[in-house]
């Protein structure tokens, strides 16, 4: 798999910072024989950052969200909810 995707089989014990703790964990689990762990795979930090640079979206919700006074509860609430 890419660096973006790692499967849980490819995932090093020092990959905490590359795939998170439940990353990591899963990883460990799937190599101990005897433990059973679905197939499945980890999108690393760096392929979280490419989508998120890449989602206009997210950009403009950001935008609209840094525009706010504390008081707009409402309108942040609802601008974080679609985040």
């Amino acid at each position: 798999m890419s660096s973006l995707v790692l499967g849980f089989q490819e995932i090093e014990k020092t990959q905490a910072w590359l795939v998170g703790g439940k990353g990591l964990n899963l990883g460990k689990l799937s190599k101990i024989e005897g433990i059973q762990v679905p197939e499945g795979f980890c999108i690393t930090i760096t392929g979280y950052q490419k989508a998120i640079e890449q989602n206009e979206t997210y950009h403009n919700l950001l935008d609209r969200l840094t525009m706010l006074k504390v008081e707009d509860r409402d309108q942040i609430g609802e601008i974080c909810g679609k985040i």
